[in-house]
């Protein structure tokens, strides 16, 4: 269980910048290029970049200038997309006046980005010496074809589509052509989408049906990873939600995020979360300390969390694997009664490597250790009992199980814990006392610390914020930095790292424990 939620947090870690750069590579857009959505779109994104770079401080006259600070986390984190994109964003001969958009569909392309030109030659030029190709005429149109994308530059408007499937670039063209040219109805005669985008409480504002969620997702590999490691996923994308609705606000002090699921209160959706999340609490953050980079909870009601089809699904898998079947899987999560927690950190000694910290509220906490030391006892591996913490070495981390004001935890560090717990930390303390599903990050640049949470207040609402613990900090820049700050070299989001899959986890550590005849 740790490990697949370990693989989920990392993989949709690895999503983040990669998104957030395709968006704003779109740059400015205005009402002329929303008018080239059409209206059948299975999500749309509207996005007001002029307004993010002012805040940010990074419009000089009209100018696109990077500050030094974002500048410094770029030269260190070059291989990021998003901190690839910044760094050509002065050069791309973006139209800093106006929004962008983004739309999604099951035609010829599956994602589009629209944006205006204030230099078609200079973007040119840029996109050629990035993308690694060059611009012909095809269709009327000035395209480079590379790979799954179309760049084409229409007078002083950027697309870029990313195909569905392959196709020769005349075809791809074509429907380019079509776009752009407004042939179809507009998605301005989608009242639901119309009402998310003309809200102008904030710069990212984002649409999306439920049916188009599930069909962009079903078309990732990385999503079809993911959802067979970790299938509670699927509570949310194979199920019968209507639309999702996103709204981000960029300010000087902080980042607000507010999110809302459209389903009836009678819908699959809505049954499944009221029959299995349980009470929120952030009891378990006493277990959580407050070096560990990422922090995933969802408040569970074990009894009937243990049968949902997804985690039947898990426990399959688990009881495949070699002496697993000698732990009671089933009720030791049915014990579980609240907050169902995992902390994660780099490993800060070893490249690739995690510390991991599993914590939950539990009925029968000394009952769950008892299975466990039994457990690593028929394995060969007796515990060594000290300060009431069970103490087993795996590799060269130290794996202590133990019990603190109800709490029962699993910490897995290679270091002597020293610093503190995240429950002393209260914005983190008040942020999980109240989500049923929540998820917290922080990074650190130089003496700015930078902290993200997200989480549903109720099944419907979500809620998110950044900040820094940095009182004069320009939270829209350091957002920026945050996302430029995420590491994506080995041992995250490396689909070649099977070190890290579960089936090798699992079977490792087994090789590492002898079975007792």
């Amino acid at each position: 269980m740790t490990s697949n939620l370990y693989v989920m947090v990392k993989k949709w870690l690895k999503c983040v910048p990669l998104a957030l750069a395709l968006l704003l590579l779109a740059g400015c857009a205005s009402d002329n290029l929303e008018k080239m959505i059409p209206a059948d779109a299975m999500g749309v994104v509207s996005i007001d970049v002029p307004d993010i770079l002012k805040k940010a401080g990074m419009l000089d006259d009209g100018k696109i200038v990077l500050p030094q600070s974002l500048k410094q986390v770029i030269d260190e984190n070059d291989t990021s997309p998003l901190c690839i994109l910044l760094n050509d964003l002065p050069q791309m001969g973006i139209d800093t006046g106006d929004k962008a958009y983004a739309f999604f569909t099951a035609k010829t392309f599956s994602r589009v980005l629209l944006a205006p030109l204030e230099d078609p030659a200079k973007a040119r030029k840029t996109l050629e010496l990035r993308v690694g190709g060059d611009f012909s005429k095809v269709e009327g149109l000035d395209c480079m074809y590379v790979g799954d994308n179309l760049y084409v530059i229409d007078g002083k408007v950027l697309l870029i589509g990313t195909v569905n499937k392959a196709m020769e670039v005349a075809r791809a063209a074509k429907a380019a052509k079509n776009i752009l040219s407004k042939t179809a109805t507009s998605i301005a005669e989608n009242k639901a989408a119309k009402q998310v985008l003309h809200d102008n409480d904030a710069e990212i504002k984002a649409w999306m049906q439920g049916k188009g969620l599930r069909s962009i997702l079903n078309k990732s590999e990385v999503y079809r990873e993911l959802s067979q490691k970790m299938p509670l996923i699927g509570i949310f994308t194979e199920s019968d939600i209507d639309a999702v609705t996103c709204k981000i606000d960029f300010d000087k002090d902080q980042v607000e995020m507010n999110a809302n699921i459209q389903a009836g209160q009678d819908s699959e959706y809505a049954q499944l979360l009221n029959t299995t999340l349980g009470k929120p609490s952030n009891d378990v953050l006493k277990a959580i300390p407050n070096s560990m980079d990422y922090i995933f909870t969802m408040s569970v009601k074990g009894d009937s969390f243990v049968k949902l089809k997804q985690i039947q699904q898990l426990l399959t898998m688990f009881g495949k694997l070699p002496y697993i079947g000698r732990i009671d899987l089933a009720s030791i999560l049915s014990t579980v009664d609240g907050p169902f927690t995992i902390g994660l950190a780099r490993d800060p000694h070893l490249e690739g490597e995690w510390n991991m910290v599993l914590a939950t509220r539990s009925t029968d906490p000394k009952g769950v250790v008892k299975q466990i030391s039994s457990f690593a006892n028929s394995m060969g591996q007796a515990p060594e009992l000290y300060e009431n913490e069970y103490i087993y070495q795996y590799d060269n981390k130290m794996i202590r199980i133990g019990v603190i004001d109800g709490i029962l935890y699993l910490k897995i560090l290679d270091y002597e814990q020293t610093e503190g717990y995240a429950y002393e930390m209260a914005p983190v303390r008040d942020f999980f006392a109240g989500a049923l599903i929540g998820f917290f990050a922080q990074t650190r640049n130089d003496s700015v610390n930078g902290y993200f949470d997200f989480g549903l207040e109720d099944i419907f609402n979500g809620k998110g914020h950044f900040y820094t613990n940095q009182r004069h900090a320009n939270a829209t820049l350091e957002f920026l930095r945050s996302l430029c700050s995420i590491k994506m070299g080995s041992g995250f989001g490396n689909e070649d790292d099977t070190d890290n899959d579960f089936s090798s986890f699992m079977s490792g550590a087994i090789d590492k424990l002898q079975p007792l005849d």
